[in-house]
């Protein structure tokens, strides 16, 4: 029972009499919890979870009084995927299912707003998975080929919530990582623990994918990250991905954060365009590189 229903005072919430708010509430819902907990959302917080941004308390916390522990009026992952239905649903697919997750949400995150990393989580990557993955015992080594991943991050190829590969290895993976060849563009792991690339940019990965960089320098028009410094990792992730192939995000979020003004087009055009509508970019653009004008896939 929330305490101030339980000690009767009603009026802490509600005015008795009239109010411009609904249910007779004396302020809007975020101001009223607010003035009793005012530590829910810190100055320094690096992610908060979105109804605490809209100050939408009702959405997760009955007011009055509830079965459950916070005044939770579901208990467990339960709540969580009442708005999380799409993570539900990969959740049951998986395969390979990480323990934390199925225990609860809450054993990774925070449900009102982190400090220390995005997506809500205690504590940033690695540090929250060296809380239960003991990183120096011999096994663990072992299974990554002898490398020290205690300062790595750890998500960059494995998945944290499950996996229908087992490790919980994201769906997509750079096949030397499948194959266990990390010598393939690692240098041999040292004493000293840090994890070296043998070269770098495109040039490393040029030695497996000479055809398909010699065919995109071929082009007139070449898109700016294939020739930035660090090159193909702009855009994909060198070891895993939920995406394929190897995008570090969907395309929709990927081009997105580059092309904020292509996006902005899409949302408020009344005819939309579906493959970008659809956030599908490479149905009409070239990734890499093309001979026509705006990366057109079609010459």
């Amino acid at each position: 029972v929330h305490s101030p229903v339980k000690a009767g005072a009603c009026s802490d919430c509600h005015s008795p009499h009239a109010s411009d708010h609904g249910k007779l509430l004396s302020a809007d819902v975020k101001q009223i919890c607010t003035e009793c907990h005012a530590d829910i959302r810190p100055e320094a917080a690096r992610s908060i979870h979105a109804p605490v941004t809209a100050g939408d308390c009702t959405k997760c916390h009955d007011p009055h009084s509830a079965k459950n522990e916070n005044n939770l009026p579901v208990a467990g992952n339960e709540l969580c995927f009442s708005c999380h239905a799409e993570m539900k649903k990969e959740l049951a697919a998986n395969t390979f299912k990480h323990s934390p997750v199925e225990k609860s949400c809450m054993t990774c995150h925070d449900p009102h707003a982190s400090t220390g990393s995005a997506s809500l989580l205690k504590s940033a990557v690695p540090a929250l998975c060296t809380t239960c993955h003991k990183v120096a015992e011999p096994a663990f080594t072992k299974a990554h080929m002898g490398y020290s991943v205690a300062k790595s991050d750890c998500t960059s190829c494995h998945d944290p919530h499950g996996s229908s590969s087992r490790g919980t290895l994201w769906a997509s993976v750079h096949q030397p990582v499948a194959s266990k060849m990390c010598g393939q563009c690692h240098v041999e792991p040292g004493a000293s623990g840090v994890v070296k690339l043998k070269k770098s940019g495109a040039d490393l990965c040029r030695s497996c994918h000479v055809e398909m960089i010699n065919a995109t320098m071929s082009k007139s028009r070449i898109h700016w990250p294939v020739i930035d410094k660090t090159a193909c990792t702009n855009c994909h992730n060198p070891h895993a991905s939920k995406t394929k192939p190897l995008l570090k995000h969907s395309e929709a979020v990927l081009c997105g954060s580059c092309h904020r003004d292509a996006v902005q087009r899409q949302v408020r055009s009344v005819t939309p365009h579906p493959p970008a509508a659809d956030g599908e970019c490479s149905t009409c653009h070239s990734a890499h590189s093309s001979n026509a004008t705006y990366l057109l896939a079609n010459e």
